[in-house]
């Protein structure tokens, strides 16, 4: 059963109903529904889908996107004809498109189509200018490495000025994920899934609903034949050709904010373009996000970056640690002997990591979101932890810093001085007003309610809310 996606299939449905020809390019990180989408939007359309082969180069593309034409054209022709290169394919596949009817050609995980370069592009700026944009035709590019979708893709002068639509395809909202579990599970029991695997459809597929949350963790996470102990392997390696560096860069930013002169000491890449290209990947795959501290421009040299890709997160704090016992020897009953025990710290770490990865509903849920010109943590030069946890400037003249607390139990008194002391380490520009707002997991308990000391509450309940 296909779950959420509406926004999308939305900007979909419209350009598809528009009576003339557009241009799609959608990518993001493996396992993360990009598929499943197209073939929801495509159910009852004319389309035809052609996927690439992984590591296999043009020959071997070309021989199976061939196949691919033989099973869906239905054309005897094809049985005995043989294609050696993509300008024959396209020509034979213009042949066969017809001018009245809307066509959908789904290219899915593109780059390996294209075997990693660029020619393919041109090849199809060529056939869209010249053929497929006069036939009603409703191409979509799709790819799971982000950085060749935007670089070679997007990017690319062959195709400037004709895409119609990007999208970066992000996980499941919080909603969705709920209505997913058949909302079979607590909100708070679903909210510790989404710290611990994330929003990623697939993984999510994984949880077997007549199980608890630790019951499911230790049969995904710590079990020699779970499906999340491997999974590192298959989403990190074919993400990048020199593995090696990036998974140097990923270690040591595991479970600290870190500069890009701390990593390029500790990685040994010089800090010029070498390092700046690696980040840059690894921020486009998804796995790592940048931080401008409060009141610097995103040029600045504090710069620092964060691992933000919650199930890696997950792994290196506690599957990696733990894969001998887990995969050579088998051992039962990890999780219970070894990390529940520190989960729920583990947890507030990652909770504050799920708000500032969705800090644009939380503003939603203040009812700013329209107001909103910077989005950051706060911290200092030679901070490794967040001093403030997250911090909003507005164009209507407001700070807005937030508290993030996930801790079990209502929030009570003793968080005002707390904050109040954060409050002091920043220098506010003349003018500008502070908000203060608290984000936990029950939200205020009634004395602090009483206290009138916050302007705004956003609790875990109300990021389930499908209004936001």
């Amino acid at each position: 059963m296909f779950l959420g996606r509406k926004e999308e299939l939305s900007e979909l449905e419209n350009l598809y109903q528009i009576k003339k020809s557009s241009l799609i390019v959608i990518y993001g990180r493996r396992r993360i529904g990009k598929s499943s989408l197209i073939h929801e939007f495509c159910k009852n359309k004319h389309s035809y889908t052609f996927e690439g082969l992984e590591g296999e180069k043009t020959p071997a593309q070309i021989k199976h996107f061939c196949q691919l034409l033989q099973e869906q054209f239905a054309d005897p022709m094809l049985h005995d004809t043989k294609f050696n290169s993509w300008q024959a394919v396209f020509a034979y596949m213009t042949l066969k498109i017809s001018e009245n009817n809307k066509i959908i050609l789904f290219f899915d995980e593109f780059q390996w189509i294209a075997a990693g370069q660029s020619k393919l592009v041109s090849l199809i700026k060529y056939f869209w200018d010249n053929e497929w944009k006069k036939k009603n035709v409703m191409l979509i590019l799709c790819g799971s490495i982000a950085s060749f979708m935007i670089n070679k893709v997007i990017k690319s002068k062959a195709l400037y000025g004709r895409i119609n639509l990007e999208m970066n395809l992000k996980g499941l909202k919080s909603f969705e994920v709920f209505e997913m579990l058949r909302r079979k599970r607590s909100i708070d029991e679903t909210m510790r899934y989404l710290l611990t695997l994330g929003n990623v459809p697939k993984y999510l597929e994984e949880i077997d609903l007549s199980k608890s949350f630790e019951q499911n963790i230790e049969r995904l996470c710590f079990n020699s034949k779970g499906v999340m102990v491997r999974e590192f392997d298959r989403i990190f390696y074919n993400q990048f050709r020199e593995a090696k560096n990036y998974l140097a860069i990923i270690k040591y930013i595991k479970d600290k904010i870190r500069s890009k002169k701390d990593i390029s000491k500790n990685v040994k890449i010089k800090s010029g373009g070498g390092l700046k290209l690696y980040l840059d990947n690894l921020e486009m795959a998804g796995f790592v996000k940048s931080y401008v501290p409060f009141g610097h421009n995103k040029n600045s040299k504090l710069k620092k970056y964060r691992l933000s890709d919650t199930y890696l997160s997950f792994y290196f704090e506690y599957i990696e640690p733990n894969i001998e016992s887990i995969i050579d020897y088998d051992i039962k009953g990890i999780f219970q002997a070894r990390i529940k025990s520190s989960m729920n710290i583990w947890l507030g770490f990652s909770f504050e990591r799920f708000c500032l990865n969705n800090a644009n509903i939380i503003s939603r849920i203040m009812g700013f979101e329209s107001q909103v010109t910077g989005i950051s943590p706060y911290f200092g030069r030679k901070n490794e932890k967040f001093q403030i946890d997250l911090i909003y400037t507005r164009s209507d003249k407001v700070i807005t810093i937030c508290e993030i607390k996930f801790q079990m139990g209502e929030i009570g008194t003793k968080v005002i001085p707390e904050i109040e002391r954060k409050c002091k380490l920043i220098k506010i520009p003349k003018g500008f007003t502070i908000e203060k707002a608290l984000i936990s997991r029950f939200g205020p308990c009634n004395s602090l309610r009483d206290a009138d000391y916050f302007h705004h509450y956003v609790s875990v309940d109300d990021m389930f809310d499908e209004n936001w």
